[in-house]
């Protein structure tokens, strides 16, 4: 049945005072829950949206778009916590592992592993990120200021971007270490972990995965 037209922003109103409302109740831990509470207004809202729009294949279409959007707006409240990162392998440890050349003129970098544990894991759980990388420096050079980052994605969509740590690294190899909470609404599937490494003009990206199963 199709709402008459003079209806549908009356019905806009209500849903968006409804998703407003349900925001306004979600601070402290609950923050936590925001990616599943982000799913429902978002879809509430988009769904509102939608009709306004186009009916009832409107709703279905701005449904699901709204959703999505709801889901980044939980997942960006998502910190990592427990960072520590610490050299693991001296100059020439690293070289005789990972084939970096042994002299440079500006800094090089090259991330060797990467991985995000356990998989998998439940709604309100945990995963450690963790980023085992090279660095060289040029022989005038005993530090270099490095960047090291995360970027959380699902579907292809960015779910939360968290803060890079800004240090000075010596020449060998580095291990960074850190915890993400996940919150707990969650949705089943696959996320992945794009990790970064950045000093100066060079820069490496490598990937981890994590399932998250309820």
């Amino acid at each position: 049945m199709k709402l008459a037209l003079k209806h549908k922003p009356l019905l806009l109103i209500i849903l968006s005072q409804f998703i407003v409302s349900g925001c306004a109740n979600t601070q402290g831990n609950d923050l936590l829950k925001g990616a599943g509470l982000g799913a429902l207004s978002g879809a509430a809202l988009g769904c509102a949206i939608g009709l306004a729009a186009g009916g009832g294949s409107g709703c279905a279409k701005g449904a699901a778009i709204g959703a999505v959007s709801g889901a980044v707006v939980g997942w960006g409240t998502v910190q990592y916590q427990q960072y520590q990162a610490s050299q693991v392998r001296s100059v020439n440890e690293d070289q005789r592992l990972y084939g970096l050349a042994k002299s440079v003129d500006t800094a090089q970098v090259k991330i060797n592993k990467t991985s995000s544990t356990p998989s998998p894991v439940r709604p309100g759980g945990s995963v450690q990120i963790s980023t085992d990388y090279s660095i060289r420096l040029p022989s005038t050079e005993t530090v270099s200021p490095v960047s090291e980052s995360w970027t959380l994605k699902k579907d292809g969509q960015v779910l939360a971007a968290l803060p890079q740590q800004e240090s000075q690294r010596a020449s060998g190899g580095w291990n960074a270490n850190a915890v993400i909470p996940i919150p707990s609404g969650a949705a089943n599937g696959t996320y992945v972990i794009e990790h970064k490494v950045q000093s100066g003009n060079s820069y490496d990206l490598n990937l981890s995965t994590f399932d998250v199963i309820n």
